[in-house]
């Protein structure tokens, strides 16, 4: 009988690189197969989103709004300012009060198969209050991308960080509209939500198929609370985000974004501005319901038309 052979080291050494050249090729694959299902997750749950909007207006008559807010908060009197003549609002506006707060993402639970979470709410309390906690602190599975590694339970905080409250973040925003001051100004945007709204889809007469209804904000990128517009607090950019700098938005800026002068994905996109956390393309539901990804590279001017409601604008297919 011949005596049992094993492997020389150098062979073991071969055998030990073809595993690594092997696992180097399927590696890719698998991260572009996990990108992928990510991506699926999410347009699932931006259609799911489009859904409710439509029923919502099925049974109200109008969209919900960005977030409610009541006058007898009695806020101080913004200063007249032209519109769009600076962009980034100064301090003075993260102390104006957004109560009661509650925000588009409250609204459309009872057709998210939330009802049970949404009975719990009182509408008359503000959020960020101490008996608004164990709502806040709610997951709602609708409106956490799976690719949105920053998703979860988050502090926020004051534009000078001290503490205000913890919420569960949103991994979407809805569109406020083409440029405008968000953060002073929220009931002044040509999209199709804002501070009280209650736009109709016959208003939308852009055409619903090319206006933007909600699209991308993950909190990997800025970090708000599905909820609202939480007085006191603003949306701030994540640290480690992808982006060059680092910058905070007043309330308003939490439960909406806009589209400004920078493209999708921009390195120096601020806190109230759509972002992606998939490659090439951020998503969005439409005002018709339908679910489309526009890619990091659509014209600024392209991305300005679908965002306003009713500026006469001719988006091509």
């Amino acid at each position: 009988m011949s005596p049992r052979r094993g492997f020389t080291l150098i062979e073991l050494l071969v055998v030990i690189a073809i595993i690594a050249i092997l696992i180097g090729l399927l590696l890719p694959a698998v991260q572009k197969v996990r990108a992928a299902a990510a991506r699926t997750q999410c347009q699932n749950s931006l259609k799911q989103i489009g859904l409710a909007l439509h029923n919502y207006h099925d049974s109200k008559g109008k969209l919900p709004p960005g977030y409610i807010y009541d006058q007898f908060w009695l806020p101080p009197p913004v200063p007249d300012t032209p519109p769009n003549s600076w962009d980034r609002p100064s301090p003075e506006f993260f102390t104006y009060p957004t109560n009661p707060g509650w925000g588009w993402a409250a609204f459309l639970l009872p057709y998210l198969e939330q009802d049970a979470v949404y009975r719990t709410i009182d509408f008359g309390q503000r959020t960020g209050s101490l008996e608004t906690q164990a709502i806040q602190d709610i997951p709602v599975a609708a409106y956490r991308c799976a690719a949105d590694r920053e998703a979860g339970r988050f502090q926020v905080l004051t534009s000078v960080g001290t503490h205000v409250c913890w919420a569960e973040s949103n991994s979407y925003a809805a569109n406020y509209g083409s440029m405008g001051i968000l953060g002073a100004e929220p009931d002044k945007g040509n999209g199709v939500f804002g501070r009280n709204s209650a736009v109709k889809l016959t208003e939308v007469t852009d055409g619903t198929s090319t206006t933007m209804a909600v699209g991308e904000r993950p909190a990997l990128f800025a970090k708000a609370p599905w909820v609202g517009a939480i007085s006191l607090g603003g949306v701030r950019t994540t640290p480690n985000a992808p982006v060059y700098g680092a910058s905070a938005q007043p309330a308003p800026a939490m439960p909406m974004a806009r589209v400004g002068r920078k493209p999708l994905n921009d390195p120096w996109s601020e806190p109230y501005d759509f972002f992606s956390p998939h490659p090439a393309a951020c998503q969005f539901v439409f005002c018709d319901g339908s679910v489309r990804g526009l890619i990091f590279s659509t014209p600024v001017e392209v991305l300005q038309a679908m965002a306003s409601r009713n500026l006469g604008e001719v988006v091509g297919e």
